[in-house]
């Protein structure tokens, strides 16, 4: 993804490198947490071990997608529903809130 383009992505996404460290995040990234330099530094401690198997997955030809605790910028916690797809060492990796189900 053109990193131009980021500015407009509706749902959060970072690129990530293999040890977890953020190259590039999209303005919604931005708005809803505060980007640390680790991915791991906004994951609830619990999921931690499950978020590091998860991103460290990049053996996998296929998108892997998994749910995560998520810090927010006021510092509470949202489970999110992460997918990350790998292009060699490079990790794309998109974060969609999930929201109650309405009835």
């Amino acid at each position: 993804m053109k990193d131009h383009m980021l500015e407009f992505f509706p749902f959060s996404y970072f690129k990530i490198n293999s040890k977890g460290s953020i190259l590039v995040s999209s303005k919604r990234a931005h708005a809803l947490f505060n980007i640390p330099l680790d991915l791991l530094n906004i994951v609830h401690i619990d999921d931690q071990p499950r978020a590091l198997e998860f991103l460290t997955s990049f053996a996998h030809n296929e998108p892997l997608t998994t749910s995560l605790r998520l810090k927010m910028v006021n510092g509470t916690f949202i489970y999110f529903t992460c997918t990350i797809n790998w292009e060699q060492s490079i990790g794309h990796l998109v974060c969609i809130e999930k929201k109650p189900l309405v009835h």
